[in-house]
């Protein structure tokens, strides 16, 4: 059951940086065909996370999706599904 659970967990981070990497690329190729280049991504980016209050709330958010699955995949088994039952 161990080894299912971590299979399952490489596959689900292997999509998300497929997706990542999908929407870079959309994002840098729209930059590349309207003319702004290939720098612009980088001047944007820095007023993504403008204030504290941002900042504090994306590491909150980035803790809520990681912290879950490393604690599935040291334990080796999901927690319990008596709810569908």
């Amino acid at each position: 059951m161990k080894r299912k659970i971590r299979k399952q967990l490489v596959r689900k981070y292997i999509i998300i940086l497929f997706l990542f990497l999908l929407s870079l690329g959309y994002l840098y190729f729209g930059d590349w065909l309207f003319g702004y280049g290939l720098s612009n991504i980088g001047y944007i980016a820095n007023y993504l996370l403008y204030t504290p209050a941002e900042k504090l709330v994306a590491l909150i958010m980035l803790l809520c999706l990681v912290v879950p699955d490393i604690i599935t995949w040291v334990t080796g088994r999901q927690p319990r599904r008596a709810a569908e039952k």
